[in-house]
């Protein structure tokens, strides 16, 4: 309840901004509670603004409204104030009331006050004098004109444009034929009509855009049209990714993409979620274009709302679930899905066999860190037992699974839950990614003789949150491009002597290879 009375204070706060015409809107109620005409006018509007607050900031009926038209969107309430009506019509009951030569005296002193408590509108920093008769600014009809000329030119039909925040208000007053994914409502902190617009925005809200991404969610939306400055330097990234410049004004470079299916089949966006709370967990998400979802452990119990509600946002149908071992920052929140599912279907279920409970560690944490037990109780269906060097296919996706617990572990390992948790490797078309869980170091000995260069992979989740695990010579056979640590910055930037994250991102970049951590999150690649 205190949480969702703070959202009210900051909204309302918000609304108020750095002037007093709320202290004015105020100090007119207290006049109307004090004089004596007009009765029945005083109780509307003191009845009507002692109702508005107990509803708006109480926390129980605050948090229905907020249900009912999305929690961003809650300062609209303040609107239902009758803070200008009130001012108005105590200003006019003042002049009326005083004698006929203090009038303009009156009058004048209230023009003044509302002067004072309020800003000037009309300033630079909110409008600017306008370059043409259409008052909008030139780039907008530059760019519509080069998207429609293009168009009319090849004969395409519908023009969908993505361009950057700022323009975003001024596309349409132009020209209505030119869809966007996102407008105004959006930038406001509204929501977006689904996820890969509301991907869109996040990417043209980053400092740094990911190019191949905003390609990715581009396709999935049909935006064939994408203006961006020339001062970006993006051209020559853009080409690569199936872009085609069109035209430019000098300041904008306009570009267009036919999309092929051809051109992108076969290709999964896997996208790696970070905790809230800076506490290391294991949670990525596969999707093509198809609609085909898998998603690899799933992060803590306490996880679960942000869980659910990135599986939603995918359209709740799981293809396939895999889990790694039943450790809480993996299998957690998947715990908490699989016995109160509510909208997510789940079709499959990778695991691994468990271990003896004699067999796991005494010092192994129980409870909410280990699901041992639980797991053990829990029937699970859907659940399909999978082995070291077995080989199967999701939806296209080729799985080779390099490790999992079996009777080959308790021979070298201390660890068996750890050390017998999975490690495979993701294909696509022609790149793959290798998973290794949470194995540790007595696991790289085993990998490197069983499967040698067979290892190879073009992106690495790196073991262990990347904390101990494998040995460095086991990541330098692997030769992935990329590396994904499933770490907070508590753990990254360690230098303690606890964690040995930044020396292994370290010798990663010192190899040329590119870190992803929690600090970025979420973190995409294309798999092609």
């Amino acid at each position: 309840m205190r949480e969702i009375l703070n959202v009210v204070m900051s909204m309302y706060d918000d609304y108020n901004g750095a002037g007093m015409q709320m202290a004015l809107f105020f100090a007119c109620l207290i006049y109307l509670l004090v004089q004596k005409k007009d009765k029945e006018k005083r109780y509307v509007f003191l009845g009507y603004t002692l109702l508005f607050f107990i509803i708006c900031f109480c926390p129980a009926t605050a948090k229905v409204i907020m249900i009912c038209i999305e929690e961003t969107v809650y300062w609209r309430m303040f609107w239902l104030l009758p803070a200008a009506i009130v001012t108005a019509y105590t200003a006019v009951l003042i002049i009326m009331q005083a004698e006929p030569q203090k009038r303009y005296l009156f009058l004048g002193v209230m023009l003044l006050v509302v002067g004072m408590t309020g800003s000037v509108v009309y300033n630079s920093t909110i409008f600017a004098r306008s370059q043409n008769y259409y008052k909008l600014p030139r780039d907008v009809v530059d760019i519509c004109d080069i998207i429609e000329e293009d168009a009319a030119a090849n004969g395409i039909d519908q023009k969908k444009l993505i361009v950057g925040n700022n323009l975003v208000s001024f596309i349409r007053q132009y020209d209505a034929q030119i869809l966007m994914p996102y407008g105004m409502e959006t930038i406001r902190g509204g929501r977006t009509e689904n996820e890969n617009d509301a991907q869109i925005f996040r990417i043209m809200s980053s400092d740094v855009k990911d190019w191949e991404v905003l390609a990715w969610y581009a396709a999935m939306e049909n935006c064939n049209y994408l203006a961006y400055p020339l001062e970006g330097e993006t051209a020559d990234e853009l080409l690569s990714y199936g872009y085609s410049i069109v035209g430019n004004n000098g300041v904008y470079r306009v570009y267009r993409r036919d999309f092929k299916e051809e051109d992108y089949a076969g290709e999964w966006l896997i996208t790696q979620y970070g905790g809230a709370d800076g506490e290391p967990l294991s949670f990525y998400t596969m999707q093509d274009r198809e609609g085909h979802l898998i998603v690899i452990d799933g992060g803590r119990a306490e996880d679960v709302s942000y869980v659910r509600k990135q599986i939603n946002a995918l359209g709740g149908h799981v293809d396939a679930w895999i889990i790694t071992h039943p450790h809480g920052e993996h299998a957690g929140a998947f715990m908490e899905i699989y016995k109160k599912p509510k909208k997510i279907q789940i079709d499959r279920i990778y695991t691994i066999e468990m271990p003896e409970e004699k067999k796991i560690l005494p010092e192994d944490p129980r409870g909410e860190d280990n699901l041992y037990e639980q797991w053990q109780a829990l029937e699970i269906p859907e659940k399909e037992i999978v082995y070291a060097k077995d080989a199967f296919e999701i939806e296209g996706l080729a799985f080779q699974i390099f490790n999992a617990y079996d009777d080959y572990v308790d021979e070298w390992s201390e660890d068996p839950l750890n050390d017998g948790s999975l490690v495979f490797r993701v294909t696509a078309g022609r790149e793959s990614m290798l998973f290794c869980s949470d194995v540790g170091e007595a696991v790289s000995d085993y990998l490197l003789n069983t499967y040698g260069e067979s290892l190879k992979s073009d992106y690495v989740q790196m073991a262990d949150h990347g904390n101990h695990g494998l040995k460095s010579d086991f990541y330098i056979r692997v030769g992935a491009k990329g590396a994904f640590f499933d770490a907070p910055n508590q753990m990254m930037q360690d230098m303690s002597g606890i964690y040995d994250n930044l020396q292994n991102a370290y010798d990663m970049l010192s190899n040329g290879v590119s870190v992803y951590s929690f600090a970025t999150t979420p973190n995409q690649i294309i798999l092609k």
